[in-house]
């Protein structure tokens, strides 16, 4: 006798609470990131590229990142790669290090160039089903080498700033004034109130009255680079060696979690309001106790008599 399906429907498929947990486990507040690259430069030991990858990783774990652009001068160019920093000279691929960059290219051409051609030649040999299981399986290999290649590439012949952010999926938007556009940027997202966390990575103090309103309206605040008196106006505030090491990223759902308790607990507060009825006031003549009232009456007859005892009554006819 066959199982009924129901069962094996129940084993294949998930619990609905189960979904629902999952899904709400991820964080969806929009996060905006606005950076001033002239006020908070990252380490120079680190390429422009992982850095602003790493800060995206740090965003996205308080929201969804909705936008990140970054605003710089037309004139700023990257600082000269320090020689003596193991990242110059670590391959993407296999995660060995060299002490000389010569020796790192010619390990690159030799060992993974080859196996990189040799994987293309399997890919475009075969045919049909095999051939799109194939490159599926392979696909994480290939990007990794384009990638690995890309940064030595432009380790050879850096780019400009705006190149290497636009790589790294950052809106740069060049100006002379960056501290004043971002001024602007970070205005209208505020009064347009599309997101929910704003992280600044900037250390000028002299955006402090945007923390203040963003306060005001309810968004929260994170700031990079608090090295400045910047980050006191903020909700919370990282360093860059925080955000590089992966420490702003692993304490970012706790901070989440603060935020949203103190918001229910906002929302659940109990004041009390005082009716607005006038008062009623009890004035008291004499002494208070209400004995003279009781003694005299309106018609000076005493109070334990009616009013028809002191009428004549009428004789029954």
């Amino acid at each position: 006798m066959s199982r009924p399906l129901y069962n094996l429907r129940r084993r294949l498929l998930p619990s609905r609470s189960h979904r629902l947990s999952t899904t709400s486990s991820t964080p969806a507040t929009p996060v905006a990131v606005l950076w001033d690259l002239a006020a908070s430069r990252p380490p120079s030991k680190l390429p422009l590229y992982d850095s602003a990858v790493r800060l995206h990783l740090a965003a996205s774990s308080f929201g969804r990142l909705r936008f990140s652009a970054a605003f710089l001068h037309p004139c700023h160019r990257l600082p000269a790669p320090d020689p003596s920093a193991d990242a110059t000279n670590l391959c993407r691929v296999c995660g060995r290090r060299f002490r000389a960059r010569d020796a790192l290219l010619r390990h690159f051409d030799t060992i993974h160039t080859r196996e990189h051609a040799k994987r293309l030649e399997r890919i475009e040999s075969s045919r049909g089903d095999r051939r799109v299981r194939l490159a599926a399986s392979l696909s994480l290999k290939l990007s990794k080498y384009s990638k690995a290649a890309r940064e030595l590439t432009a380790g050879v012949n850096p780019g400009s700033p705006a190149d290497e952010l636009r790589r790294a999926r950052v809106h740069a938007e060049l100006s002379r004034y960056p501290s004043t556009a971002l001024r602007e940027r970070a205005q209208e997202v505020l009064d347009d109130g599309s997101v929910g966390c704003l992280m600044l990575v900037s250390g000028r103090e002299e955006l402090s009255p945007l923390l203040r309103l963003a306060r005001e309206k309810g968004v929260r605040s994170v700031v990079v680079g608090g090295e400045s008196g910047l980050a006191r106006w903020a909700d919370t505030g990282f360093t860059w060696a925080e955000v590089i090491a992966g420490k702003a990223r692993k304490a970012a759902p706790s901070m989440s979690g603060k935020w949203r308790d103190r918001d229910v607990l906002k929302r659940l507060e109990w004041r009390y309001e005082g009716d607005e009825e006038e008062d009623v006031v009890f004035e008291e003549d004499g002494d208070g106790d209400g004995s003279e009232e009781l003694a005299g009456s309106a018609n000076g007859k005493p109070w334990w008599k009616l009013e028809s005892d002191g009428e004549d009554s009428s004789p029954c006819t």
